[in-house]
């Protein structure tokens, strides 16, 4: 069987794979500084720190595809709901950043 995969669906694939290296290169820029760096005392606790980390990613992604998130023709992607993006982030990296947080802030995940 054989999938074909439109140019409008492609586009999006391209711009996901994107919005996951961003995640990525967030998440390596916080494991690259020292333990209990400034960060530590700004979030209170692991769920507020994914909280920002992936609305830290959403707003970088939105600022590279802006185009794309304000095109109201019939192929944009104007009205796609973004909490998608929340839902990647959470499920496949949630339980890491915040375990993350609490290696390198040295506090109690709860």
């Amino acid at each position: 069987m054989r999938i074909i995969i439109t140019e409008n669906q492609n586009f999006i694939l391209r711009r996901l794979t994107r919005f996951i290296e961003i995640v990525e290169e967030q998440i390596e820029g916080y494991e690259t500084q020292d333990d209990n760096p400034w960060w530590c005392s700004a979030f209170y606790n692991p769920d507020i720190f994914v909280d920002v980390l992936i609305e830290r990613c959403i707003n970088i992604f939105i600022e590279e595809n802006w185009d794309f998130f304000h095109d109201d023709t019939d192929k944009g992607g104007a009205n796609m709901d973004i909490s998608v993006l929340n839902k990647i982030v959470e499920q496949d990296y949630g339980n890491y950043v915040r375990n993350l947080y609490v290696r390198k802030c040295g506090r109690n995940r709860f």
